[in-house]
């Protein structure tokens, strides 16, 4: 099993981070018995928010900006990708430094300021596969993971997303 899987114990976890951040969020190995295993991925091991989604007073510009991610803490940390989907995207950007894009069918996660990735565009992904390193690449104050989850054409907030979406796979019954 991977170490790296939602369950609703993380839900509630993820609740409060959202409530109190920065809060500190272990992904534990917690498997509740009857409850179906999930295919969704915490996309470090560790959650420290240190900017959320949302408008805030750009770090390094000092103006007003819209934030379609959220930043997460972390020290040469492995990333892990959130679901299974096909890597869209690696390279080199001014802003987000080396990134990686993964699409999701109708979604597609990314995953910025990385020092390395270990995944090439084409390739098949599951969830909770190492895909990189966290870094502090491209326009950035530190290390840390630039994290964002695109539907459609539209940004919407990665750490509801992923509560959501664990809500779903867990409340789900085995046998349908």
């Amino acid at each position: 099993m991977n170490r790296n899987t939602g369950y609703k114990g993380i839900i509630n976890c993820i609740t409060f981070l959202l409530l109190l951040s920065p809060v500190k969020i272990i992904a534990q190995d917690i498997h509740p018995p009857g409850v179906p295993v999930v295919n969704i991925s915490l996309p470090l091991a560790h959650l420290i928010v240190t900017s959320s989604f949302g408008w805030r007073i750009h770090p390094i510009l000092g103006k007003p900006d819209f934030h379609g991610a959220v930043d997460l803490a972390a020290r040469n940390d492995p990333v892990y990708s959130i679901m299974d989907g096909i890597v869209c995207e690696t390279g080199k950007h001014h802003i987000l430094g080396n990134y990686v894009r993964i699409d999701h069918g109708n979604i597609q996660s990314l995953y910025g300021h990385l020092s390395h990735t270990l995944v090439k565009a084409g390739q098949t992904i599951l969830a909770g596969q190492p895909i990189g390193i966290t870094g502090s690449t491209g326009r950035a104050t530190g290390e840390h993971l630039h994290f964002s989850i695109r539907f459609g054409d539209k940004y919407i907030h990665p750490l509801l997303f992923l509560k959501k979406a664990m809500e779903q796979q867990v409340s789900s019954p085995p046998f349908q």
